[in-house]
C-alpha cells in the first residue's frame, strides 16, 4: 500500500504512471463530519470482498465518467443517495495504491466534508449501513478494513483536514 499525495485535481495521464499488471482504477471520498468523525459504510454480503467490514465510501471509474470527481460524485449519490449534503475540499487529495485479490487498485482520493441530511442505503446488498468513527475507533477497530486504516492514516498525516 502507498498514498501519493498531490496538490492538484488528478486526470487520467496521472494515473498512468502506476503502470500495473491487472490494474483497476477507482475514486475513494474521505468524508468526515464537522467533529472530524470519519464515515464509513459497512460492506454487505454481494460486496467484492471484505463483508461485514467497514470501508470508504467508493468504486470502480466507468468508462463514461469524463473526471475522477464526476466518478466520485456518482458512487457517493449510488452509495449514499442525494439527500445527503457534501462539500468537496477543493480537488483530489492524492493517489492511493493498494494490491487486494489479485488487482492492483488505484484509487484517487477526495476529502469530502459531510454538512447534513439522510445517508442511505442505496444498494442493500453491497452496504449493510453507515457509521461515524473517531480517528481513534477506526484505526482502533476490528471492524475497520485494514486497507481503510492505513488511507486514514495517510490522510492524517499528509493533509489538514
Amino acid at each position: 500500500m502507498n498514498f501519493y499525495p498531490i496538490n492538484h485535481e488528478a486526470v487520467f495521464e496521472d494515473i498512468e504512471k502506476f503502470d500495473y499488471p491487472n490494474r483497476k482504477i477507482g475514486v475513494i471520498a474521505h468524508i468526515e463530519n464537522d467533529k472530524g468523525e470519519i464515515l464509513l459504510q459497512q460492506r454487505g454480503v454481494k460486496s467484492r470482498d471484505e463483508n461485514g467490514i467497514y470501508e470508504d465510501i467508493g468504486g470502480k471509474v466507468d468508462t463514461d465518467d469524463f473526471s475522477f470527481k464526476q466518478a466520485i460524485i456518482r458512487e457517493i449519490k449510488e452509495e449514499a443517495g442525494d439527500d445527503v449534503k457534501l462539500e468537496f475540499n477543493g480537488n483530489s487529495i492524492g493517489i492511493y495504491h493498494c494490491y487486494k485479490n489479485n488487482i492492483n487498485w488505484i484509487f484517487v482520493i477526495y476529502f469530502v466534508k459531510y454538512i447534513n441530511g439522510t445517508i442511505k442505503i442505496m444498494e442493500s446488498d453491497k452496504c449493510l449501513g453507515y457509521k461515524f468513527f473517531t480517528y481513534k475507533e477506526a484505526i482502533n477497530s476490528d471492524l475497520v478494513t485494514e486497507s481503510c486504516k492505513y488511507l486514514i492514516k495517510s490522510i492524517r498525516n499528509n493533509y489538514k483536514c
